[in-house]
């Protein structure tokens, strides 16, 4: 039996009997030889019980490499590495989830369909980037303390059917494309429903308390696969505008401007636990140079196509070495790598950044 089909049978083992032997230790110990194999069982439409086991071994694959000091080549393998995985996809019964080990998703909602009506229980930064609305699609946003007050359980499932409910109502919202919400605090009760969106989270994993969950019982469609999520995802546009909604009851909007970057133009959508932004590059331009010392960074490419310099500090000179890209695709660049991105297109390049610290992600 060689290397890799041995590797392969460690993590056949693992899915069907996790609590059993050291496979994580075992696996993530072989390094970066271990990611063909994660890529071609990840590839597989599986239960989501079975991905996110296989999300426990990517992640500790990762967090070794991320929190190490990599050589050029190395944090180039980690680039192609993503690019060739894409999303680590897991399928929910109102949605498709299009993850990456970072905490960076994308949410394919059903019409009319969404997340339970929830609360963080341990602290969990979201940042929602609603990217387009389907019919009847909202949020809703209120104070835990409020929520106290006026839930009763009957009465609300009669709202969700359609019933009026101004006490209800006045904690939905129903977004335009290119707004974004930020759920920073524990006491915040939420759901999106009916929506495409961006989420840029602290952690990949659910830590949730479900107050209301109306997606209870329910099953997962036959159709979410692979093959109907690429296609998905390919449709997605990234909304030209962006504006920050904040409030309960009573919303406070503010347009998020754009700042002016070497090559383009930046939309911050919020710098905290997590980065989030939004890029876009003029033709045949580039980014400035730059590295962080401190966090892993996560590019989705929504249009366009060019490369990345990848580089270490000893690589640095006239030509750096890159990594090309093309529209969806995912790159993930390590903490203390240099990095700029090109744009060899005669349209313009878009794509979404998430930064955060390997340590935080990887709790």
């Amino acid at each position: 039996m060689d290397r890799y089909a041995k590797r392969s049978k460690h993590v056949e083992d693992y899915l069907k009997n996790p609590g059993s032997g050291n496979y994580v230790e075992e696996i993530a110990g072989t390094g970066f030889r271990s990611l063909p194999v994660l890529v071609e069982f990840l590839h597989q439409d599986l239960p989501i019980e079975q991905t996110e086991r296989l999300e426990v071994l990517l992640k500790a694959v990762l967090g070794r490499a991320l929190t190490s000091q990599l050589c050029g080549e190395e944090a180039r393998e980690v680039a192609r590495f993503q690019k060739e995985l894409g999303f680590v996809l897991k399928y929910k019964s109102y949605a498709v989830k299009a993850s990456t080990p970072l905490g960076y998703s994308i949410f394919v909602q059903n019409e009319r369909e969404g997340f339970s009506f929830q609360r963080h229980i341990v602290h969990k930064l979201e940042v929602f980037h609603i990217l387009s609305v389907k019919p009847g699609g909202y949020i809703f946003l209120c104070d835990f303390e409020d929520w106290k007050r006026v839930y009763e359980k009957e009465s609300f499932e009669r709202w969700l059917a359609g019933e009026i409910n101004p006490t209800y109502k006045r904690y939905k919202f129903v977004p335009k494309p290119g707004d974004v919400f930020v759920i920073s605090e524990l006491g915040v009760v939420h759901t999106v429903v009916g929506c495409v969106l961006e989420e840029y989270a602290t952690v990949s994993t659910d830590m949730v308390d479900r107050l209301h969950d109306q997606n209870a019982g329910k099953k997962i469609p036959a159709h979410f696969t692979r093959a109907f999520t690429d296609a998905a995802l390919r449709e997605i546009a990234t909304p030209s505008h962006n504006r920050l909604v904040r409030g309960f009851g009573e919303r406070n909007m503010e347009t998020i401007q754009a700042e002016p970057v070497p090559g383009g133009e930046r939309f911050l959508l919020c710098d905290s636990f997590v980065r989030a932004a939004r890029y876009v590059i003029r033709p045949q331009s580039e980014t400035a140079l730059e590295r962080d010392d401190e966090r892993a960074i996560l590019l989705r490419i929504s249009r366009g196509h060019g490369s990345a310099a990848i580089a270490d500090a000893t690589e640095l000179g006239d030509s750096l070495p890159r990594v090309e890209f093309g529209q969806g695709d995912l790159l993930l660049i390590p903490p203390r790598i240099h990095f700029a991105v090109r744009n060899e297109d005669d349209g313009y390049l878009e794509y979404s950044e998430h930064r955060i610290a390997p340590g935080v992600a990887f709790i």
